[in-house]
């Protein structure tokens, strides 16, 4: 294990508990909560969590490969958020198996973090430009969180 800063311990930390976060905003819900929404049109709780594991399962590909050949160009398919959603069949799918895929994705990549020397500064090309695992721990973090916040806003809402 390679020393890090305090503020990438914080980060990996951080990076590393998204999941038990998301499960505490979900924590108490039936089935039929999951299903509400902020407002018409919106994406349902449920639909959120599989964005979110959906969005991750990329993520933890993107991290690989800058962790695995630093520096080294990736390409990317587009992600549609919307039309993986649909295709995907997000709404009528449980969440069960995404929660526990999302923990274990997020344990994987923290612990790389851990074990990896200069792990945080290893590097991601990409066509839109370049990033550092740490940029890249960051975003994925702050994606969780904004749709965390969705989904306690769609608990606000729904009084549930």
């Amino acid at each position: 294990m390679y020393l890090k800063t305090p503020e990438d311990q914080k980060l990996i930390e951080s990076y590393k508990s998204a999941p038990s976060e998301l499960m505490q905003a979900i924590a108490g819900l039936n089935e039929s909560d999951l299903n509400q929404t902020r407002a018409p049109g919106t994406w349902s709780i449920r639909e959120i969590v599989h964005h979110i594991v959906d969005c991750d399962m990329n993520y933890v590909q993107f991290n690989r490969y800058a962790l695995a050949d630093t520096g080294k160009t990736y390409f990317f398919n587009e992600f549609n958020g919307d039309s993986w959603n649909f295709k995907m069949d997000y709404k009528n799918r449980s969440i069960e198996s995404e929660l526990k895929l999302f923990t274990m994705m997020r344990e994987y990549i923290a612990y790389l973090c851990i074990i990896l020397n200069d792990s945080l500064d290893r590097v991601l090309v990409h066509e839109h430009g370049k990033a550092t695992v740490r940029d890249a721990l960051r975003h994925d973090t702050q994606h969780v969180l904004h749709h965390i916040e969705q989904i306690l806003e769609t608990r606000r809402i729904n009084n549930i």
